[in-house]
């Protein structure tokens, strides 16, 4: 893969740590870097929420939205801004399965971050709960909900059709992820929806072999019991 250009390279750094010296000094420099892709093809905004930085994800938001071209569903979706999402899809400047250059569909971002009225209003206009992301993962928004434990949003994936047996890459699936994190209410959420606790990963393991490894005893023996 191509090397990123250096200022690129280091605004996304600067992003990671929270620089604001050196994001304003490169932004002063080149105020296109707002609309910059990391190596995965992930916007400023998503970057800097994966960083937990809130702040700096508002405020990269807020010089979009004021560029002529605007916020896009992607990051709209990351954000939970709502009206902007439904902005974009009544205009048609959004589909609402779209993929973004990461692979992701705004629904895997609603997922992701735990937006729940987002994620509504996307099933809401035909948004597939089970789109897989077209990237090395081959992850469903529920596979995403869940890793970053956002039980609302999952809960209301698999309401609306979201299969709980998907597999992403390494044949891992939603309950694989849920018994890692050692999230309960999702692994009861995930088995009264019909998961698989006996499906094994590409590796091997079950779930519960993989809350066992991770320290989570109790849900362990939850899942045990669950496969008699």
């Amino acid at each position: 893969m191509a090397e990123h250009p250096a200022p690129v390279s280091a605004f996304f750094e600067a992003i990671r740590k929270g620089n604001d010296l050196a994001i304003d000094t490169l932004l002063a420099a080149d105020p296109a870097l707002v609309r910059a892709r990391d190596r995965d093809g992930c916007s400023v905004v998503a970057r800097a929420l994966r960083a937990g930085n809130r702040r700096l994800a508002d405020r990269f938001a807020g010089s979009l939205a004021a560029a002529p071209d605007g916020l896009d569903i992607f990051d709209a979706a990351c954000l939970g801004n709502v009206a902007a999402v439904r902005g974009l899809l009544q205009s048609d400047r959004a589909d609402v399965d779209v993929r973004g250059m990461d692979g992701y569909s705004p629904l895997h971002f609603a997922a992701e971050f735990g937006q729940v009225e987002v994620a509504r209003l996307l099933l809401g206009r035909g948004a597939d709960p089970n789109a897989v992301s077209m990237n090395d993962l081959r992850a469903t928004p529920l596979h995403s909900a869940i890793a970053a434990g956002h039980r609302d949003t999952a809960g209301l994936l698999l309401a609306l059709g979201a299969s709980p047996n998907a597999i992403q890459h390494g044949g891992v699936t939603a309950l694989h992820l849920a018994a890692h994190n050692g999230d309960e209410a999702i692994v009861d959420m995930l088995l009264l929806r019909g998961a698989d606790a006996t499906r094994k990963a590409d590796d091997g393991k079950t779930p519960v072999e993989v809350a066992q490894e991770a320290g989570h005893s109790a849900l362990a023996r939850l899942l045990r019991t669950s496969r008699r």
